[in-house]
């Protein structure tokens, strides 16, 4: 008879107990028959949507490789206002960050038992495991490469300005610019890399409208004389008279913008033959030499005069060694090499322009821009000097090659000076006097040559006797008065 309180479930515990050994012998034999290469990748593994399975390491880093040079040479295209300026991303840095995405691929199915890797070696083959790659690159270069290479294409604006054609005052149009939005440029191509994943990158840069500094309206006030100024040069040698004419022409029209500043200096140069100077009469270390582009001082020194007129700022200003005849003591400007120069700054809102000629033993400057100064305002301009130094005594040069009685005058003296230049205007029936500018000239007394060889007496030739013969005279009767 049965025992009834033997369990009934063992039998199917036996039975479960065959399965499981039956399902670990599978596993076992199929592990052991299907073991994963420890040098190869298992089944189902991808890099960015790449079949990896099979390879071994180098394999698949020549895979990464090929899929990162492929990335990197893209080309960046940058739309500038209709200009296309191309790079590629290997010039931004474009690169991939560092990974350790071999070894994990490597290590897939063979880190655990038989059981737990045949488990992942048959869940990566159903379900695939993709390893995703990550790239950067230098904002610093991106920068760079929209500020150097994509403001350039951008349209710059165009400032109206006036000009002398013939002699007369003509204007020209102003043009609005586009100006490159760097950092929202930089934002937008940023975007278009992060997103775009294959081919090449197109980007349109922003801009931005740029208006002129001076308009229309504004170069066409400058129509009218608000300085000028000549000086005289009739008692120059030719040659100093053709680089007054030229220093002159090379000034003539030039035009100076609202904020900018003129150098004499600049525009006149280089003092040399091929720019049309000649050797002429200039003063170097206190003495009289000549040298090229000789007496272009007083074209400086007019123009000094005229902008003071036109009371515009002066910058830059010397006097000159020795004061000069051509105007009054610290009336002068002088230009000696780059460390004499005189420049001045257009203070106003309109542009200047400058007309200056030479001719007849005279050479002046016009300048013109917008008169608002009062009609009742005026202007003068007085030299004071505080001090006069004489030039001393001759310096006198021996020459034994002269003889005694020669002399001559190689270099007149000069009489030095301090000196002031004051401004004084009146307005409204109220005068105000400013001081422009003190200056210091030397004193040089005059230079003498002089001979001392003395002078030979010559012999008096010695004459012959003369020998006179004289004729018999004829003995005259004496005439005797007779009293009668």
């Amino acid at each position: 008879m049965r025992d009834r309180n033997r369990p009934h479930y063992r039998p199917a515990l036996f039975v479960i107990a065959i399965m499981i050994m039956l399902i670990i012998s599978y596993v076992m034999i199929f592990y052991i028959n299907n073991k994963p290469d420890e040098n190869r990748v298992i089944n189902g593994v991808y890099v960015e949507d790449i079949n990896i399975s099979g390879m071994t390491a180098d394999e698949v880093q020549g895979v990464i490789d090929a899929y990162a040079a492929g990335k990197i040479n893209r080309t960046l295209h940058m739309d500038v206002n209709g200009n296309i300026i191309d790079t590629t991303l290997a010039e931004l840095g474009y690169q991939l960050d560092e990974n350790d995405v071999i070894a994990q691929a490597m290590r897939l199915g063979k880190e655990g038992n038989v059981f737990t890797n045949y488990a992942e070696i048959k869940h990566i083959e159903a379900e695939h495991v993709n390893y995703d790659l990550s790239f950067s690159y230098s904002d610093e270069l991106l920068t760079k490469f929209i500020k150097k290479k994509c403001k350039k294409k951008a349209k710059k604006p165009v400032d109206a300005t006036v000009k002398l054609v013939d002699g007369e005052i003509k204007y020209t149009k102003a043009k609005t610019g586009l100006a490159v939005d760097v950092d929202a440029t930089v934002s937008a191509a940023r975007e278009k890399i992060d997103q775009t994943s294959d081919g090449d990158i197109d980007v349109t840069a922003v801009v931005t409208v740029k208006e002129p500094k001076v308009t229309d309206e504004t170069a066409r006030k400058c129509k009218d004389k608000i300085g000028s100024f000549s000086t005289g040069y009739s008692s120059s040698n030719e040659t100093r008279a053709k680089n007054l004419a030229n220093a002159a022409r090379l000034i003539n029209g030039s035009v100076v913008m609202p904020g900018e500043t003129f150098s004499v200096h600049d525009t006149i140069s280089p003092l040399t033959e091929e720019n049309g100077y000649y050797n002429a009469p200039s003063y170097s270390k206190g003495e009289v030499v000549d040298s090229i582009g000789g007496g272009v001082c007083q074209v400086s020194t007019t123009l000094y005069n005229a902008v003071l007129r036109a009371e515009l700022e002066v910058v830059t200003r010397a006097p000159h060694s020795m004061v000069v005849s051509y105007v009054k003591p610290s009336m002068d400007a002088a230009i000696a090499g780059d460390y004499k120069d005189f420049k001045f700054k257009n203070n106003t809102e309109v542009p200047v322009l400058i007309r200056g000629e030479s001719g007849g033993g005279t050479i002046w400057f016009n300048i013109y821009g917008e008169e608002t100064r009062d009609p009742d305002r005026t202007i003068e301009f007085v030299s004071e000097v505080l001090e006069t130094i004489e030039p001393g005594e001759d310096i006198v040069t021996y020459d034994d090659t002269k003889p005694v009685t020669y002399s001559e005058v190689t270099q007149s003296a000069h009489t030095g000076y301090e000196a002031q230049l004051w401004k004084i205007v009146t307005e409204n029936g109220k005068t105000t006097k400013t001081q422009v500018n003190s200056s210091s000239y030397k004193a040089v007394p005059q230079h003498v040559i002089k001979g001392t060889k003395p002078v030979e007496e010559k012999p008096k030739p010695t004459k012959e006797p003369v020998v006179v013969e004289e004729e018999p005279v004829e003995e005259e009767e004496e005439e005797i008065e007779v009293e009668e």
